[in-house]
């Protein structure tokens, strides 16, 4: 019993005493995840998850019912159907040049005609 005191009291002094700093005030809990959802979209994303894992189920079922005769299925397998679209592709933009590579790639002025040019004697401005 004594034992377990003194390494309890032993461990309580080492926690008091490791820290570098003073001032650190009480640390907030963080949250598990980037920002609340409402509840509709909780619910939304529990209710996809499970129309997951039984997708195969669902279809087979649906398949069933329209073979059987019902219309609203057979309007739900077809609308589920034509809805697939495909994932589009990323459209890869090249980067713009800059303004020192636009000027690089302007045709040069030819020397005859900046001697010509009337008012410039040809010091900067």
């Amino acid at each position: 019993m004594a034992q377990a005191l003194q390494e309890l009291s032993s461990t309580n002094a080492e926690a008091k005493t490791g820290r570098t700093t003073e001032g650190e005030g009480p640390k907030r809990a963080r949250r598990k995840y980037a920002s609340r959802k409402d509840g509709a979209e909780r619910l939304r994303q529990a209710a996809d998850k499970r129309v997951n894992e039984i997708s195969e189920q669902l279809a087979d079922l649906l398949k069933r019912k329209a073979l059987e005769g019902d219309l609203a299925s057979a309007k739900t397998l077809i609308g589920l159907a034509a809805a697939k679209k495909p994932i589009p592709e990323r459209v890869k933009k090249r980067p713009e040049p800059s303004y020192a590579e636009k000027l690089a790639n302007e045709p040069q002025w030819p020397e005859e005609e900046v001697e010509k040019m009337e008012g410039w004697d040809g010091r900067p401005f």
